[in-house]
């Protein structure tokens, strides 16, 4: 059981997004400027916390993803989505 829960997060981990680091780096500027927000305008002391645990992940995130995510190599599978399906083609 365990080693099946393992695998598929560490395939859901090792997965070769499609779209460059700057793009995931973007969002998580966004994860953490909701974060302040949140931790602003929040009265109770946990969800402050959680704030700012949210926002620190972002950040490192945001630093590891240029680190992390490989650029556009050409043994890479390319992603291409028609319609409803995705289709995956190598160079």
């Amino acid at each position: 059981m365990r080693n099946c829960y393992e695998s598929s997060i560490l395939t859901f981990v090792a997965r070769d997004w499609w779209w460059p680091w700057w793009i995931s780096s973007l969002f998580d500027v966004g994860v953490v400027v909701l974060a302040v927000i949140v931790f602003v305008r929040a009265d109770r002391r946990l969800v402050r916390q959680i704030a700012t645990v949210v926002g620190i992940g972002a950040i490192i995130a945001a630093g590891l993803a240029p680190v992390v995510m490989k650029s556009k190599a050409s043994d890479s599978p390319m992603r291409t989505q028609t319609g409803n399906t995705m289709m995956m083609t190598t160079p």
